[in-house]
């Protein structure tokens, strides 16, 4: 594919993904802030999200709707998305998630990341994500961030990824991203929430794929 009709597609991915709520995070970065916001958010375990992600890697690229449904340490994740992968559905834990697509995939991994890639062509972060969504680092891994007057995460870099938060809205008395864009090398992931559902009911996971 012609190099420019690629970052025109990857324009209209990315732009596909910006009309949601949201405000963006400004100030001198305020560390108290910081760490009262960071303890708040560590006691939200159960949540639901829907959105949409864009997804750019080197020369494929798409974007697809997403209902990411979190219960402790347990994700159900269902992703109608880019790079031909049809109706994906995921639900696991940090040791080990089944994954399934509607193009006949079925297998279990516990290297969601490397798998997702070398079989789907979809480089997910999953389990990194799930913090990240939120406005958290993953506390499995080193970090390096900045905040702002409120305490909002306006960067952070982790495991190699570089996660720029856009906007926040606030959820249930909770300031949460609506938009966040992750980048890796020639990858580059962006996601707008359109609703976030606290203390979700996670028994009732997504549907299954067609």
């Amino acid at each position: 594919m012609n190099k420019w009709v690629m970052l025109l597609t990857s324009l209209l991915i990315l732009s596909g993904c910006a009309s949601v709520p949201g405000r963006p995070p400004i100030g001198t970065p305020n560390e108290n802030a910081w760490q009262l916001r960071r303890t708040q958010l560590e006691k939200l375990s159960d949540w639901e999200l829907q959105g949409r992600v864009g997804i750019v890697n080197g020369k494929d690229g798409g974007s697809g709707s997403m209902d990411w449904k979190q219960c402790g340490n347990a994700l159900a994740f269902s992703f109608h998305g880019p790079f031909g992968a049809g109706a994906l559905q995921v639900q696991g834990d940090a040791k080990a998630l089944w994954v399934r697509s509607s193009h006949g995939d079925d297998f279990i991994t516990t290297d969601p990341e490397q798998d997702f890639t070398r079989r789907l062509r979809v480089p997910l972060p999953v389990l990194s994500m799930r913090y990240w969504m939120l406005g958290l680092p993953d506390p499995n891994a080193t970090f390096t961030k900045i905040v702002d007057a409120q305490g909002h995460l306006v960067t952070l870099t982790q495991r190699g990824w570089h996660v720029v938060y856009q906007a926040y809205a606030t959820y249930s008395g909770y300031d949460l991203p609506t938009r966040l864009q992750i980048e890796r090398d020639s990858v580059h992931i962006k996601v707008a929430v359109s609703e976030w559902q606290l203390q979700a009911n996670t028994n009732q996971y997504p549907a299954n794929t067609q």
